[in-house]
C-alpha cells in the first residue's frame, strides 16, 4: 500500500500547482474554445440585428462574412497550436468586430428593402 501511496502524493504535489497556473485567459491545451464561442455570439447579435433590422441585409452580410474570416484564420492558427500571439491577435479581430457591429446598429433602422 505505502508503494502506491507515497508516488500518488508526490505526483498529486507537483500536479496541483502546475494547474492552478493562470494564463491569462489563454489555454493552448483547448485549442481556443472561447474564441469560437466569441464568433459564434458575434454572429448570433448579428442575425439578430438583422431580423429586427436593426442593420440592413447588406451590413449583415459584410460582418458574418468578417466573423467567417476570422474563424478561418482561427482554424488554420489552431492547427499546430495556438501560440499566445495567434490568441491575442485573434481577440484583437473579435474585439474589432464587435466594435464595428455595434457602430452599425447605433446607425438606426432598415425598411425591408434595406433603406432607412
Amino acid at each position: 500500500m505505502r508503494k502506491f501511496l507515497i508516488p500518488a502524493l508526490i505526483v498529486a504535489s507537483v500536479a496541483a500547482p502546475a494547474a492552478a497556473q493562470d494564463r491569462g485567459g489563454y489555454d493552448s491545451r483547448r485549442g481556443g474554445a472561447g474564441i469560437e464561442r466569441q464568433i459564434d455570439q458575434i454572429e448570433q447579435q448579428i442575425d439578430r440585428l438583422r431580423d429586427r433590422r436593426l442593420i440592413s441585409s447588406s451590413e449583415s452580410q459584410r460582418l458574418a462574412r468578417q466573423a467567417e474570416q476570422i474563424d478561418r484564420l482561427h482554424d488554420r492558427y489552431r492547427r499546430d497550436g495556438l501560440s499566445r500571439r495567434e490568441y491575442s491577435d485573434l481577440e484583437q479581430r473579435i474585439q474589432t468586430l464587435r466594435q464595428r457591429v455595434q457602430a452599425e446598429r447605433r446607425e438606426g433602422r432598415y425598411d425591408q428593402r434595406g433603406r432607412r
